[in-house]
């Protein structure tokens, strides 16, 4: 039998010459562009916050959808509908998935679990929430072009540490580790993604890569799904 842990643990297995004196009042209009760049400023502003607003709130309705996921196990365990006592701890939780993996894997696990006949801490049923995870980190995987910049700051990092070239680094990465950071980046939220590029830009130089990377990314990636202590 499996416990709860393992069970979920199972769904995770970047003008030219002089003017004229006549010609100084003709200049005053050009003086408000400051305030036109301060304009398109704040616009930006504006959307970005608007942006970030917007991932807060689907990250709370994924968050709560695994948390309704988590409350029908539970009931399931305990062979009763009363609830999960600590379902609403549960909501106010945040964690470093993207919106879109949490949906998808508590979407994926939940219709899975009413699929299922009998006791799901099972490895039968470890199995299909394993699938759930993989098919949700396959959904979210990056585009090649959202890399770059998390590859600019790694390779950035090594060559100035003289370690390799740019370029060579560009190259090798992506075409050995780039289909894994792929998936792995593409499963995380903002902040999991900040997280990651800031911890690349600090690699040790002279170390071994793989392992720094793998220490980048895995706090992250225990951190994508929650569960109760």
């Amino acid at each position: 039998m499996l416990g709860a842990a393992s069970l979920i643990s199972a769904a995770l297995a970047s003008g030219c010459g002089g003017s004229p004196p006549q010609a100084a009042p003709a200049k005053s209009p050009a003086r408000p562009a400051p305030e036109a760049r301060d304009g398109r400023g704040e616009q930006r502003r504006g959307t970005v916050e608007q942006r970030a607003q917007g991932e807060q709130r689907e990250q709370r309705e994924a968050q709560r959808a695994w948390c309704v996921y988590l409350e029908e196990l539970y009931e399931r365990a305990t062979e009763q509908s009363k609830g999960w006592p600590k379902f609403e701890q549960c909501t106010r939780m945040t964690t470093m998935a993207s919106p879109r993996m949490l949906r998808a894997t508590s979407e994926c696990s939940l219709a899975a679990l009413r699929r299922f006949e009998g006791d799901p801490f099972t490895a039968a049923y470890a199995e299909e929430v394993s699938r759930c995870g993989s098919e949700a980190m396959t959904a979210t995987t990056l585009p090649r072009s959202d890399l770059a910049p998390f590859m600019a700051v790694l390779c950035g990092r090594i060559a100035g540490c003289g370690d390799l070239d740019y370029d060579t680094c560009r190259q090798s990465l992506e075409e050995g580790l780039g289909p894994q950071l792929e998936r792995a980046i593409g499963a995380m939220n903002s902040r999991g993604r900040q997280e990651v590029r800031a911890c690349f830009g600090k690699l040790a130089c002279g170390g071994d890569l793989g392992p720094q990377i793998s220490a980048c990314l895995e706090p992250i990636m225990d951190d994508l799904l929650w569960l109760p202590g």
